[in-house]
């Protein structure tokens, strides 16, 4: 079996598992998981140590999970923008980390 065979089984687990939390992310008011994420983020910065590592990975590992689930229908410029923003997310969370 090849990696592009085995491509839409894993896409199908990856939305199969997600079903749950983006139900749950439905059901809560259209303005709180932005604010939530950006509190995250300006958190992440204002907190020094592992404190602000921390807050910066949960936004990192969130921005990551609608990139995944986007990625089908993204042009190869905004993939590339997706990847770009996340090293250097995960790049500032582990500066953060160690500072």
């Amino acid at each position: 079996m090849t990696v592009r065979q085995q491509s839409p089984q894993i896409r199908q687990s990856i939305e199969r598992l997600s079903l749950r939390p983006a139900a749950y992310l439905r059901h809560l008011p259209r303005w709180l998981p932005p604010v939530v994420i950006a509190a995250l983020f300006v958190g992440g910065l204002a907190v020094h140590g592992w404190g602000g590592a921390a807050m910066l990975l949960v936004v990192t590992v969130f921005l990551a999970w609608l990139a995944l689930l986007s990625w089908p229908t993204l042009q190869p410029a905004t993939r590339l923008l997706r990847v770009v923003a996340l090293a250097v997310l995960l790049a500032l969370s582990i500066w953060r980390g160690l500072r």
